[in-house]
């Protein structure tokens, strides 16, 4: 069986109102910045890393814990009878042997929704897989585990949604809150079933929703709620903090199929309605397992995202200065050849936008290093992979002065002839972005 099955096209919808456009915060300065950084940096390659990631792996996640500043690489692996979550840390020179925070034989397995770990500034470690919950093909449950002492050992996993349906839940993203660990998701409770998308298209469902919950101090699940009634099926969310509250990004879907990245943010106020980032209006039938990224500090938010809208693939980017209020006209990267599985990283003067984009002969990971006003400063081809699904979603991190990178790789066995997974890692200071 191919370990990483693909999605199928989706299905349903409704419309959202752009935010207002506020006044660009790409400067004249910023637009020269452009001109300049498109002769693109010839800086070193990154630095190979060794990873103790067995055959068959797949599925990286990069993330920084707070308090000590290490970064920790997490994947599936291959076992016995199932699948492995595992991670290792890294230490500033190399990963660590890799340990287990989990391991079954039900598990649902899959190039665009995978696990995940989150550590909280106070060192939680909160962790979740997708174990099947029925025999339909997306008939399956969000798990969640937490450590309270750095991975060593886990709780008794639980379910952050309670609506016992054989149906698609995942795509999670994760805030901080002072009331527990919030976990945002997309969850397929009104779809009538985890058979696949395309059900969707006839009406005989409902649709897809965006919902969260809070892992509170007590360490059980509260504050459910649903925060959009109807979402694309199967893009990834994202979620960050300001200094009023988290703020949420997704791709929405509108009645007649326009499938552009919506925001929702939590303040004083509660969960404000879904807004547009921008409104593309990309116009397609089926989910393009595309999603958007979202970093966010104090009231500065940055969103970057895909879209195909006037059949034209490209990245975008788009800021705000506002918490999310409003954003101002979109950034274009890679218009005509993007792949688009973008990824955003705080530096401490700025910021890093990473995405795939399409080559002659496979596809590159693109990075784009911007001030902390927008304006960009250098553009670069980091590393080559593969263009298909198999690649994933290329993750990136930053500890102290240099950026760390993690994928998904390939090699064509043998014996059989069937490709197996991998993963890959590299370094690279932040001099050279």
């Amino acid at each position: 069986m191919d370990p990483i099955p693909q999605k199928r096209p989706d299905h349903l919808d409704r419309k959202r109102s752009a935010a207002r456009v506020q006044t660009s915060p790409w400067t004249v300065g910023g637009i020269l910045a452009v001109l300049l950084a498109s002769l693109q940096a010839t800086a070193a390659p990154p630095a190979s890393l060794s990873v103790p990631a067995g055959a068959g792996a797949l599925a990286p996640g990069l993330t920084l814990d707070p308090i000590g500043g290490e970064v920790v690489l997490t994947w599936l692996e291959p076992v016995e009878n199932g699948h492995a979550l595992r991670y290792s840390r890294f230490d500033g020179e190399a990963f660590a042997n890799a340990e287990e925070i989990a391991r079954g034989d039900n598990w649902f397995v899959n190039w665009a929704d995978t696990p995940g770990l989150h550590i909280t500034p106070d060192g939680r470690w909160v962790a979740h897989w997708l174990e099947r919950s029925g025999e339909a093909t997306y008939a399956y449950d969000i798990v969640v585990a937490h450590s309270d002492d750095g991975g060593q050992h886990w709780s008794e996993p639980q379910l952050p949604h309670r609506d016992g349906t054989q149906t698609e839940h995942g795509f999670v993203s994760y805030f901080d809150d002072a009331a527990g660990t919030g976990l945002v998701w997309l969850d397929g409770r009104h779809t009538g079933g985890g058979h696949g998308h395309d059900e969707n298209t006839h009406g005989t469902a409902g649709a897809m929703t965006l919902r969260s919950a809070l892992l509170g101090t007590r360490e059980r699940f509260v504050d459910g709620r649903e925060l959009d009634a109807r979402v694309c099926d199967c893009c990834q969310t994202a979620s960050a903090v300001t200094d009023e509250g988290p703020v949420v990004v997704y791709r929405d879907r509108s009645e007649d199929e326009i499938r552009d990245i919506a925001i929702v943010r939590r303040t004083r106020d509660g969960w404000s309605e879904p807004l547009a980032v921008h409104a593309d209006g990309w116009q397609i039938g089926g989910c393009p397992v595309n999603g958007p990224d979202v970093i966010a500090r104090a009231q500065t938010v940055v969103v970057a995202w895909f879209t195909m809208a006037d059949n034209t693939p490209r990245v975008q980017l788009a800021l705000s200065t506002d918490g999310g209020r409003q954003f101002g006209p979109p950034r274009q990267f890679s218009s005509g050849s993007a792949l688009g599985r973008v990824q955003l990283v705080w530096l401490d003067d700025g910021f890093v936008l990473g995405w795939m984009d399409q080559t002659r002969d496979g596809a590159a990971l693109e990075l784009a290093r911007f001030s902390i006003g927008g304006a960009l400063q250098t553009r670069r081809t980091l590393a080559r992979l593969d263009a298909g699904r198999i690649s994933g979603m290329p993750q990136l991190a930053v500890r102290g002065n240099e950026l760390l990178m993690a994928w998904t790789t390939s090699h064509q066995n043998g014996t059989d002839g069937r490709r197996i997974t991998g993963i890959s890692a590299a370094r690279l200071p932040l001099d050279d972005l």
